[in-house]
């Protein structure tokens, strides 16, 4: 379990570190998290969240996000939010086609945006209830989710969860 895997930080040009370190055991957690993903029924406008550390400081272009069962027919928004609960990034407030099933789908921010260390929550917001995402089904994840009803298209601070609550918090990442 000490041995480590790099991998790759995919930062944009050859930024250092180009990669990072993981435990095998460590890995073996995340895989196990991805595999007991499920679909979530989405509620129009509802928004759903994700926590997630940002160790150093970094530019962040979008957010990517695993599409459920059934995808290709509701327009998603993404926002990025502070630790504070904060609206800082988004997507095009239009918003965007939801893409393939059981795929991820990447949707950039309107603009780049720096990120300092800390704690920030991913978000997702649809217009619809048919396209499904991928949701963390395990309750003992060491990030917080939750949700909150909101207005398509309409940008909101949210209130930070302290808990984790599953089939809540979306299978989503920056990049």
């Amino acid at each position: 379990g000490s041995e480590l895997m790099n991998l790759d930080t995919q930062k944009t040009q050859g930024v250092n570190p180009e990669s990072a370190a993981i435990s095998l055991v460590a890995l073996a957690v995340a895989m196990n998290y991805l595999n007991t993903a499920q679909d979530k029924t989405m509620v129009a406008g509802s928004r759903y969240y994700s926590s997630i550390v940002i160790g150093s400081k970094v530019e962040l272009t979008g957010i990517e996000i695993l599409v459920g069962s059934t995808g290709g027919t509701d327009l998603w928004i993404f926002e990025l939010h502070d630790s504070t609960g904060a609206l800082v990034a988004t997507t095009a407030t239009a918003g965007t086609t939801a893409g393939t099933a059981s795929t991820f789908q990447r949707i950039a921010f309107t603009a780049q945006y720096q990120a300092e260390p800390g704690t920030y929550y991913i978000v997702v917001q649809s217009n619809g209830t048919t396209a499904k995402i991928g949701s963390f089904a395990n309750a003992g994840l060491p990030i917080t989710a939750g949700s909150a009803a909101g207005t398509f298209g309409t940008g909101a601070a949210i209130t930070p969860p302290t808990t984790y609550t599953a089939n809540v918090g979306p299978v989503i990442q920056l990049y």
